[in-house]
């Protein structure tokens, strides 16, 4: 699947804010995101465009099944490629974690499983 950039940083915002599975309300997803009501409005039709959220009139925001896998997908992928940038790159945290979003929309699926199968080896993890 190829998502946007912006569609991955929603999808792991609304991963991040439901914790347990709840349902979240856009105004958080905005003031996290830091961006307007209606980008959120936008974004949320295309997650649900692709099966991956959806969201009732006037209603909180819930990750679907396939929403739920992609965001885990990508949000293990992010964790694995920020140990990569902080601890063989020495990038700082705050800045490794912005640069992570980028790059899982510019990295091929091979260069990524790389880069995760390298950490896990370095952390004597098996993949």
């Amino acid at each position: 699947m190829g998502i946007s950039q912006a569609a991955i940083r929603y999808l792991l915002t609304i991963y991040e804010l439901s914790d347990d599975g709840a349902a979240v309300r856009s105004v958080d997803i905005s003031r996290r995101l830091e961006v307007t009501p209606a980008s959120v409005v936008h974004m949320l039709g295309v997650l649900s465009a692709e099966g991956l959220a959806e969201k009732r009139y006037y209603g909180k925001v819930r990750l679907t099944e396939r929403g739920i896998r992609e965001a885990n997908r990508l949000y293990t992928a992010c964790a694995l490629l920020k140990a990569y940038f902080t601890e063989y790159l020495e990038v700082d945290s705050e800045t490794a974690r912005a640069d992570t979003v980028n790059c899982l929309c510019c990295l091929s699926e091979r260069s990524l499983a790389q880069i995760e199968g390298k950490v896990l080896e370095e952390r004597g993890c098996t993949a």
